[in-house]
């Protein structure tokens, strides 16, 4: 057997490994409901696997409930969501995240708060970075987001933001590649910085809509007056589109675009790949100033609450764009399972699997679509 075909065979073996587990785990989850049929409680242990984290463990909880009463068909279904975790990497996360609908979503609040201590790999800054593996370096990182958006008009919103990031505890190689490479933020620090989105959002379900268009501009200023280290302006544009071609076959697609200008530190910079942009590529295996994506999805609904995806990407990093237009793009292709926690919201377990090269690949087992 060649080597190619063992590896294929031990990751078919492991995907049906994952969801016989999976399976397992929704079967027996502590799931709990009011006397109102309102709100829904779900807590499970959770095993995933992604490039950047290798096999990770841990406990998982959410609690989904309307504002309103639970057939209002103005008002979306919010969710908070926690995890805690540990990798055989020896990272470890603790988070809480939300998306709060309030009633007919005159207003929404999204929040995430975290801690991470996290050894990551640096490959350098740009898009020309060579495929040898790259070098190790540890951060620790707290975390803080909210964001409240004001409905002006009917599916049209207006936001402001908060985001405080301080990263401590880095270490790395002394005159190695991390050292030697030149971008701000290998010391310990923090940026602080407000901003302000603008929104249009007609999707029909917030994790698996089969139609609508979600289109986010928002810009955030960290500024010493605010306690950042950094003088820093972010921005990002998120569009994405939805729609059913045939009874259970939904076309979904997204350009993303993250731009970031001034003094910028490492984690600030863009950064390239992971399970929420470009599969198949380390997330920050390419950093820099900006980057662009293209991504398609084909999403088909089987049988019950399993579920199957086919999906494409395009993308690079950048620093101008007379560099975009002189650098060949990355991409990566892949497919998917999916397995419904809470099947009405079609809250999924995924399981995709990302490939570009040989150097740039990878399997993720986590929860919620790419996008």
């Amino acid at each position: 057997m060649t080597s190619s075909f063992l590896y294929a065979q031990k990751t078919l073996k492991f995907i049906l490994a994952t969801f016989a587990i999976l399976s397992f785990v929704e079967s027996n989850a502590q799931l709990k409901q009011d006397t109102n049929k309102r709100v829904q409680y779900l807590l499970i242990p959770v095993l995933f696997k992604t490039p950047e984290t290798g096999l990770a463990y841990g406990l998982s909880g959410s609690i989904s409930f309307k504002t309103t009463h639970k057939h209002d068909p103005l008002t979306r279904t919010s969710v908070i969501q926690t995890i805690g975790f540990f990798t055989t990497r020896r990272q470890n996360l603790q988070a809480i995240d939300g998306s709060i609908y309030f009633p007919k979503e005159k207003y929404i609040l999204l929040f995430q708060i975290s801690h991470s201590y996290f050894p990551d790999r640096f490959w350098g800054i740009g898009p020309s970075t060579n495929d040898l593996r790259g070098e190790r370096y540890v951060y620790e990182q707290e975390y803080f987001y909210p964001h409240i958006k004001r409905k002006i008009r009917k599916h049209l919103f207006a936001g402001a933001q908060y985001e405080f990031q301080n990263v401590n505890h880095i270490a790395y190689l002394k005159a190695g590649r991390f050292d030697s490479a030149a971008f701000y933020g290998k010391q310990p620090y923090k940026v602080s910085g407000l901003g302000v989105s603008l929104s249009y959002d007609t999707r029909n379900l917030s994790f698996w809509p089969d139609r609508g268009v979600y289109l986010q501009t928002l810009s955030t200023i960290f500024r010493k007056e605010l306690l950042s280290d950094y003088n820093v302006l972010k921005w990002i544009t998120d569009l994405r589109y939805f729609k059913k071609i045939y009874k259970n076959h939904i076309l979904a697609m997204q350009i993303y675009n993250y731009s970031t200008y001034g003094q910028t530190p490492l984690r600030e910079l863009a950064s390239f790949g992971g399970s929420n942009n470009m599969r198949g590529f380390y997330q920050g295996r390419y950093r820099d100033n900006n980057m662009i994506s293209f991504i398609t999805e084909y999403r088909l609904h089987i049988k019950g609450r399993f579920s199957a995806c086919a999906f494409g990407g395009i993308g690079n990093v950048y620093n101008t764009y007379k560099d975009l237009l002189k650098t060949n793009p990355k991409y990566s292709y892949g497919a998917g399972v999916r397995l419904a926690l809470l099947q009405k919201e079609k809250l999924n377990i995924r399981v995709d699997y990302g490939y570009s090269s040989r150097y740039n690949q990878g399997l993720y087992v986590t929860v919620g679509e790419c996008f």
